[in-house]
């Protein structure tokens, strides 16, 4: 099945980085659908200007209300089959990411780490392996964790009882097991994918298509061969990574490239860049001003 389909979470206050993250798709895809999968739990907002200007779609879904970061569930529980690229809004395409991803048929293809299952960062972000015997003593690590940024997904293969095990849908989604599958989803949908790659459920691959801006790679990537549309097949996601100050974002120089790109193809893109930038210049010195009265650090 061709991964031609896009689907991107979004908040009311991530706007700022939805922006760039739509550019880039556009930047390398100029076709490819793109749907906006909203989360009101932070208040409801427009996404006019995506869908005027960018050719963006609302992704259907009888809920509104997820809480970060389990949106994401609302692809796995969509009935009919189909085919996505899910993405977290602060990630960007650093090159042709669906030529690369559509060499794979597996219905789940995702990105992280291949360190041994007692490796700390295994541990710490992904599952707690010294208690997934409590749950579960027939798991099978499959090699690898992933990020839930991230992720090539088959709707209408998962049902919502096979996720029930470790994930609450009422009154509200949640973790059951907080303190074993960590940073919410992600450590539910790691155990939730090697079970079903190990009860051949469904199939599922990893393959390495991030870079987090933390590493080394990340000082690697070549601005100019992204402005020549010469990039590489991976998405740079600011996983964790949230400065108070905007400007401080690590490959920012990145973020500005796309932010441009969407405003000089947004109608009155120059007018809009201008608004935007002194909301959330005026929003970055009000918390600052909070920070240093309640002498908490920001960094």
């Amino acid at each position: 099945m061709l991964l031609n389909k896009i689907v991107i979470a979004c908040f009311k206050k991530d706007l700022f980085l939805l922006r760039p993250c739509v550019a880039s798709i556009r930047y390398w895809y100029p076709d490819v659908e793109i749907y906006l999968l909203k989360d009101i739990i932070q208040g409801d907002f427009s996404i006019a200007e995506f869908q005027r200007n960018w050719n963006c779609h609302l992704f259907e879904t009888p809920m509104h209300n997820f809480g970060w970061p389990w949106s994401k569930l609302a692809i796995l529980l969509k009935s009919e089959k189909d085919r996505f690229l899910f993405l977290d809004s602060d990630t960007v395409f650093l090159g042709p990411v669906l030529d690369e991803l559509n060499k794979f048929s597996e219905d789940f293809i995702v990105t992280g780490v291949e360190e041994d299952q007692y490796d700390q960062q295994v541990n710490e972000h992904y599952i707690d392996m010294s208690k997934i015997n409590k749950i579960d003593n027939e798991y099978i690590y499959p090699g690898f964790a992933f990020n839930g940024g991230h992720i090539v997904m088959t709707s209408g293969v998962i049902s919502k009882d096979y996720m029930s095990k470790v994930i609450g849908f009422s009154p509200k989604i949640h973790n059951k097991y907080p303190d074993i599958f960590k940073h919410g989803d992600q450590g539910c949908l790691n155990y939730i994918f090697a079970k079903g790659k190990a009860d051949n459920h469904f199939t599922v691959r990893h393959h390495d298509f991030w870079i987090w801006p933390g590493i080394p790679a990340a000082k690697e990537i070549d601005l100019t061969a992204i402005q020549l549309k010469q990039g590489i097949p991976f998405i740079l996601h600011w996983a964790g990574i949230k400065p108070v100050d905007f400007r401080k974002y690590i490959r920012y120089d990145i973020l500005s490239f796309y932010k441009n790109i969407y405003y000089k193809s947004t109608k009155f893109g120059y007018v809009l860049k201008h608004i935007h930038h002194i909301r959330q210049i005026t929003i970055l010195y009000m918390k600052l001003i909070k920070y240093k009265l309640l002498s908490l650090r920001y960094e």
